[in-house]
């Protein structure tokens, strides 16, 4: 599927709850800098929700249009998978969670469907990974193996924490090392 053919209208959106959620679980995580990647026009909800817990995001997405319409942000346009990281804190990987970015829950992909895959971002060394996840992933056996799989082959610590809307959106995994600030 070509993004192009797609609106922003039609590209899945952060939700502000789940931003907000996210944001305060990265303070507390001690974060003060955060690059949220793939974050398509997502990036001005997460600015607010940040800015909330004093947390300054800056965004990355390979479609110029997003920095093009939101002007005001903080953007790195690139692929992801080959951006420079390293002068965050933290990185949150988003990549599109649905067939077409659409988010509706029919579209849902599992792990290992999601492309870029997050196998793809295993060698960031930031001090906290996030890895946005579909919300079915704790949903069924065959993506909560998928899950496991994953999770075995990330180093420090990991958390799981479901983030709630109406219903479970995404499932968030943290991998933490030591924060010195």
């Amino acid at each position: 599927m070509n993004l192009s053919q797609f609106s922003h209208e039609d590209t899945a959106t952060t939700c502000s709850i789940c931003a907000l959620q996210r944001a305060m679980n990265l303070a507390v995580l001690g974060v003060k800098t955060v690059l949220e990647l793939c974050v398509g026009p997502s990036l001005p909800t997460l600015e607010r929700a940040y800015a909330r817990v004093g947390l300054v995001v800056s965004g990355n997405d390979i479609d110029k249009r997003y920095q093009t319409s939101y002007k005001r942000g903080k953007w790195i346009i690139g692929d992801a998978r080959l951006i420079d990281a390293s002068g965050f804190d933290a990185v949150v990987v988003a990549p599109p969670l649905s067939k077409g970015c659409s988010g509706r829950r029919e579209d849902a992909l599992s792990l290992e469907e999601v492309v870029p895959s997050y196998y793809d971002f295993n060698h960031l060394n930031n001090d906290v990974i996030t890895y946005v996840l579909p919300g079915r992933t704790l949903s069924l056996r065959q993506d909560r193996s998928q899950l496991h799989k994953f999770i075995s082959k990330l180093d420090g610590q990991v958390d799981i924490v479901p983030l709630r809307n109406k219903v479970v959106k995404y499932v968030d995994v943290y991998q933490t090392r030591t924060i010195n600030h």
